[in-house]
């Protein structure tokens, strides 16, 4: 597999485990997992990342260099469309994983994500007697298309079971009903079981541990409310300018770029937006793709109009864009949504779609929109170019700023040093054992085969 681990060999302070880290992508959980690993490095402590990444070997192997000062340990997977919830298990990674914790020993593992890793993190640290506090940055844990939005982009509050997952979960297409309904109940089973193991779990909002204790049985004192800390990114560079009277209206959108951030959406908006107010608007996009095919679909929907796609992006990439208006239109139940601080640091109002934490978080300083609704945005973008004031009243009504990093990062060193302290937590469920997942394994092996196997069977 390759060189594994830095030198020289010694206990670390925390290890930060994600499913991707800068410079791979910019997106919001990982930016702040950055952040705070950083203070915590500029405290003293040791730090090191265990990341996942979107690039498949092989074989699988673990990169480690650094980003930053800080040792980062990049996991590549040995297997294809490992974002798939019915491969959130490999036992190749659990295994590096256990040798990790037993090498470094870490006195605390904090676990933001198990996508493109393994689904047993919090298992396997519990199993080595070391506590994992967990930040949930998002709702994969109810939710086996990750962003609780149906096919069809309905943003969906039904509980995670076989019944009410069943025609949505993504599949190869060759599945028996049994089959889907087995991966839908081990995923529930599996995630319920990582958060009865955790000694935390922490989300930004309280919204988001309502939704996720009536969706998944998890009970709601599980979840432990820590508002995101905030590390400006704008210091030292001059205030944006205002629009001016006549001049085109600046749009702009920035993150991660994918179907549920609600990108398609807006450059159908951009282009309705444009026939009606030709001259008066341009839309610059920046940030990486989810996806190849992702990016190809979206330069296509775009070709003919005057956006500009600038891919990965710095902040002063970003402020040399000189937006007036953020555009957040997403199409899915967000759980936080960093970019609004940004955008408020950057003295911007905003519109975003009508779900989740976005739209409660920006208040009375954006525009909420229907999500997916192409023409309802573009009716709110056309007001800041029909209402010249609208832009300085929803600009003076940002809400105060978010926790600074280093409030937050204090606050989540106390929870840290009371996971240490604490007894051992006894799960409220016990852990899947290992015989279920590879159960589940041979059932997918074989459905995959009889569409292989010739008649008459193997010769």
């Amino acid at each position: 597999m390759g060189r594994e681990y830095n030198e020289p060999r010694m206990t670390i302070d925390a290890l930060h485990v994600i499913h991707q880290f800068p410079p791979e992508s910019q997106g919001g959980s990982e930016l702040y997992a950055l952040d705070v690993a950083l203070r915590q490095q500029a405290l003293g402590k040791r730090v090191e990342v265990w990341s996942g990444t979107k690039h498949w070997r092989e074989r699988l192997t673990i990169d480690s260099g650094e980003h930053q000062g800080l040792p980062v340990h990049r996991v590549h997977r040995d297997d294809g469309y490992f974002d798939h919830h019915v491969k959130m298990w490999h036992p190749g990674v659990e295994a590096a994983f256990a040798r990790f914790l037993v090498e470094r020993r870490p006195a605390v593992v904090h676990v933001h994500h198990w996508v493109r890793l393994t689904c047993n993190l919090v298992e396997v640290c519990w199993r080595h007697g070391i506590p994992a506090v967990v930040t949930l940055h998002d709702y994969w844990t109810s939710c086996p298309r990750a962003f609780r939005r149906r096919v069809g982009d309905e943003a969906c509050r039904r509980p995670l079971s076989a019944a009410s997952c069943g025609d949505c979960v993504p599949r190869y297409g060759y599945e028996s009903p049994g089959e889907i309904a087995d991966g839908i109940e081990l995923y529930a089973d599996q995630y319920r079981a990582e958060l009865s193991l955790a000694a935390a779990v922490l989300v930004a909002v309280g919204s988001t541990a309502d939704l996720l204790s009536r969706t998944t049985g998890v009970p709601r004192d599980r979840y432990e409310v820590l508002p995101l800390g905030y590390r400006p990114r704008f210091r030292g560079m001059p205030p944006l300018p205002v629009p001016s009277a006549g001049a085109p209206v600046r749009f702009a959108f920035w993150g991660g770029i994918g179907r549920h951030k609600g990108a398609e959406v807006l450059v159908r908006a951009f282009r309705r937006l444009l026939a009606a107010r030709p001259g008066r608007v341009e839309l610059h996009v920046l940030g990486g793709f989810e996806s190849p095919e992702y990016e190809r679909e979206l330069r296509a929907l775009a070709h003919d109009l005057p956006i500009v796609l600038y891919g990965p992006f710095t902040p002063a990439q970003l402020h040399a864009a000189a937006p007036h208006v953020g555009v957040f239109p997403s199409t899915c139940l967000e759980t936080y949504g960093l970019v609004l601080d940004e955008c408020f640091e950057l003295r911007l109002p905003c519109i975003t779609s009508d779900l989740g934490a976005v739209a409660e978080r920006a208040g009375e300083a954006g525009l909420r929109t229907r999500a997916g609704d192409d023409q309802d945005l573009a009716a709110a973008m056309q007001r800041f170019v029909d209402e010249p004031d609208l832009w300085h009243q929803l600009r003076d009504r940002r809400p105060p700023p978010s926790p600074s990093l280093e409030t937050h990062v204090d606050a989540l060193m106390a929870v840290y040093d009371r996971a240490r302290q604490q007894p051992r937590r006894e799960p409220f469920v016990p852990p899947v054992g290992q015989e279920r997942r590879l159960q589940f394994l041979l059932q997918q092996r074989e459905s995959a085969m009889g569409k292989l196997t010739p008649p008459g069977g193997p010769r």
